[in-house]
């Protein structure tokens, strides 16, 4: 793993197979993936891939709980790391309803087992609507990974 850093932002470069975290690991950022793919390890199965553009690692932030998953780069990957400060400030942009249905959805994600949606998708675009980009993106991909499996990942 090679790290650079520019300024207070941090840029993650893994070769094939290397490890970024272990379930269980303290979660103290998220990451945005800018190059590259990786597996996601649930109790030793791999349950989904990440992919250039994705978002992951803030259900750990979210929900101020341990590393739900372990991920390991599948090719050559370069990640932007996005600490807890700069993460709770992007959320702190976001309405009060839209970051309890955030933390409801992350909640039911974290159960592995449940698909119980607590919005549907048309009352989620209206509540979505005036948000900013990065926000509604999250809460998106966190909306598809609820509806889309069982196996949740990070």
């Amino acid at each position: 793993m090679k790290i650079e850093k520019f300024g207070n932002t941090r840029k993650i470069r893994l070769l094939p197979n290397e490890l970024l975290f272990n379930q269980g690991d303290e979660g103290k950022c998220a990451f945005l993936i800018n190059q590259g793919n990786l597996d996601v390890i649930v109790d030793g199965k791999k349950v989904e891939n990440l992919f250039e553009g994705e978002l992951f690692g803030e259900m750990a932030l979210i929900l101020n709980q341990k590393r739900s998953a372990s991920v390991i780069a599948k090719s050559s990957t370069e990640l932007i790391e996005i600490s807890k400060t700069s993460f709770a400030e992007i959320m702190n942009e976001v309405s009060n309803d839209l970051k309890q249905v955030i933390q409801k959805l992350c909640e039911e994600l974290s159960k592995r087992n449940s698909t119980d949606l607590i919005i549907d998708k048309k009352e989620l675009d209206v509540l979505l609507k005036n948000e900013n980009s990065t926000v509604t993106a999250l809460t998106r991909q966190i909306y598809f990974r609820l509806t889309n499996s069982t196996n949740h990942p990070e």
